[in-house]
């Protein structure tokens, strides 16, 4: 980091509850993966905390020691199902807001980061399956957006080839000229994105082909 000039690693990945493609549990390589990168903030999807499929959340705050936040979207044996944001920084707010849903909950965590003198709003999202219900999802999270006051990142598993928003963002893979690399192996699509704000200056963006769940850990590099 220089001097007023802050530059972070940022992760969004669907971890598959730590199951391959073949659920077999890749947990333990799937962390060692996240420690060699060395991630700042780590946006993930599908994860666990409860007895059924695992605690994955209290599993990678034991061996990473950084800032967390859990939202749990769907009950599931003595805990929940949902999305979870790490982050080698002290958040200063931690939001869950379930979204519109017509089967399975979806929902969005939001937290928010002091970056120097700056501010940072993290937005870790799971959408649905279904179009109809996703728009409604679209359109709540454009919303959301507009009540923010300091810059966004906009991340997650969008369940869609074609996100739709009508708010000035910055598609990183699209900046790099990677929007038809696949982030969901079984289909051969990208689904999982990271959007931010205009203000923020990318420098890199990345999907890495390793196999430890059925989608590809997507990264992005910034400076703020």
């Amino acid at each position: 980091m220089e001097k007023d000039r802050y530059i972070f690693k940022i992760l969004t990945y669907n971890i598959h509850s730590g199951k391959d493609l073949f659920m077999i549990p890749k947990l333990s390589q799937l962390m060692y993966f996240l420690k060699n990168e060395k991630f700042h903030i780590m946006a993930l999807q599908e994860i666990n905390e409860n007895n059924k499929r695992g605690y994955q959340v209290s599993t990678i705050y034991k061996n990473f020691l950084c800032d967390h936040a859990f939202a749990p979207n769907v009950k599931i044996g003595d805990g929940y199902y949902g999305v979870a944001t790490f982050s080698f920084l002290e958040f200063l707010k931690k939001k869950h807001i379930p979204l519109p849903s017509k089967k399975e909950q979806r929902g969005m965590l939001h937290t928010l980061l002091k970056i120097g003198n700056k501010k940072l709003n993290i937005l870790n999202v799971h959408l649905g399956l279904n179009e109809k219900e996703r728009e409604k999802q679209f359109s709540y999270i454009e919303k959301y957006i507009k009540t923010l006051d300091e810059p966004f990142i906009l991340l997650g598993d969008f369940n869609t080839s074609n996100p739709k928003f009508n708010v000035p963002m910055i598609d990183a893979a699209t900046k790099f000229h990677k929007e038809y690399q696949s982030t969901l192996m079984p289909l051969n699509k990208r689904i999982d994105y990271i959007f931010l704000s205009p203000s923020i200056e990318l420098i890199d963006y990345n999907v890495v082909p390793v196999k430890f769940s059925d989608h590809y850990p997507v990264y992005a590099e910034i400076l703020i």
